[in-house]
Formats: structure tokens, C-alpha cells, sequence
């Protein structure tokens, strides 16, 4: 099982209330609370047990401890529904996925490189499907007759291969781009859907993944 499925599938019932703890307080106040009133308010009895399940928070890539005080926790991942259950069980957060949105790639490095990852951004599993998930934001308007604009979210599935007609993301001159793949007479194109734009050769492309779902910021 990859890093990124184990952040999204679940957390014990006491790192679901730490979290829900956390994101709440910071709400309201800005700031992150301190391990003695995270202790007071998820009912634990001593200050090491929640530097131990903060600990665990990070391993699990929900936070990050800046120099390890809790003051200065950053959520990474903030999971819809969390549950507070009563027991030690596993809270379960729902079908979704939990898709790292990519900003600049480094070459030579898996796009799902750490480096490479802004935020995790939770998607329900019926727009996805299964597999390797990312996510990249759209720049330009060269999609646009296939209703894709400047800030839409596109999320795609790993793959190195593409069919006739497939939308991918794929990676160009050292930019990644998303186009329709197209092979003709031995040859590689990814295709614009705007007429203002010329198909580009693309013999030479890397298929990053084939775009499952598209996501619009309101």
C-alpha cells in the first residue's frame, strides 16, 4: 500500500479527535494549541501520549511539526467527516481519495514526488476510480472547446500509455500540459481543443496519466 493510502483510508478514533481538535482551534483562533490543551480536550492524561499521537499525525503526513513544537503544527490534510469515535478503532473517512495536487515537476523524479506536491486534496472515489492519483492545475485556454479553463483542476490516473482520443497529461520540452493524444502515421501528437491553437508534435512526449475528472474552483 502507497504512503498516500495510508494517510487517506483511516486514523485510530483519539488522532481523529486530536485532528478535528486542531483544525477547529486554529479556525478560530489562527494559531495551533498547545500539547496541554490538546491533553484537556481529547481527555488525555498526560502531555507525552499526545506528543506520541502527534508524532504518528505526522509519520501519517496529516501534519507537520515545525521543530516539533505543537504551536507550530501545519494540517496538510484536513479529511472531510472525521469521526470521534469513543474507541481505538479506525475511523473510516469515506470513499474518497486523497489526490496530491502537483505545481512544478522536477525532472527526472516521479510526479508524485514529495518535492513536487502542494496539497492533498480529498476526492470522492466515484470520480476517480481507482489506481495512482494526481492532480495539476490547468494554465491557458487551449482546452476550452472541451470546456477545461485557466484553473480548472484536472485529476489524473498514472499511466505511460495513452489510446487514439484519450485526454492525458503529459510532459513536453520540460512542461507538463494536458492535450488529447493522438498517433498517426507513426508518428505522436497531443491535440489542442481550440481552434486558435496548432496540434503538437509530440514524438518525444512523456504520458504522465490519462485525466479521469476535471474539478472547477467556485
Amino acid at each position: 500500500m502507497s504512503d498516500n493510502n495510508r494517510r487517506a483510508e483511516h486514523l485510530s478514533a483519539v488522532q481523529a479527535r486530536i485532528l478535528d481538535y486542531i483544525i477547529r482551534f486554529k479556525d478560530e483562533r489562527g494559531y495551533a494549541p498547545s500539547m496541554r490543551e490538546i491533553a484537556e480536550n481529547v481527555e488525555l492524561k498526560a502531555v507525552s501520549s499526545v506528543s506520541h499521537q502527534l508524532s504518528q499525525l505526522e509519520k501519517a503526513g496529516f501534519i507537520d511539526l515545525k521543530d516539533g513544537l505543537a504551536r507550530g503544527i501545519q494540517v496538510l490534510i484536513e479529511p472531510e467527516g472525521l469521526a470521534r469515535a469513543d474507541s481505538d478503532t479506525p475511523v473510516q473517512f469515506g470513499d474518497a481519495a486523497h489526490v496530491p495536487l502537483v505545481g512544478s515537476i522536477a525532472a527526472g523524479v516521479p510526479i508524485t514526488a514529495e518535492q513536487n506536491i502542494s496539497e492533498y486534496v480529498p476526492v470522492p472515489r466515484a470520480l476517480t476510480g481507482k489506481g495512482d492519483l494526481f492532480m495539476l492545475e490547468i494554465k491557458g485556454d487551449s482546452m476550452i472547446d472541451a470546456s477545461i479553463v485557466e484553473g480548472d483542476l484536472i485529476v489524473c490516473r498514472q499511466q505511460k500509455t495513452a489510446e487514439n482520443g484519450d485526454m492525458v497529461a503529459a510532459m513536453i520540452d520540460g512542461e507538463a500540459t494536458c492535450k488529447i493524444f493522438k498517433q498517426r502515421d507513426g508518428h505522436t501528437w497531443l491535440l489542442p481543443r481550440n481552434s486558435n491553437y496548432e496540434p503538437i508534435p509530440a514524438d518525444n512526449c512523456e504520458i504522465l496519466g490519462k485525466v479521469v475528472t476535471v474539478l472547477r474552483k467556485v
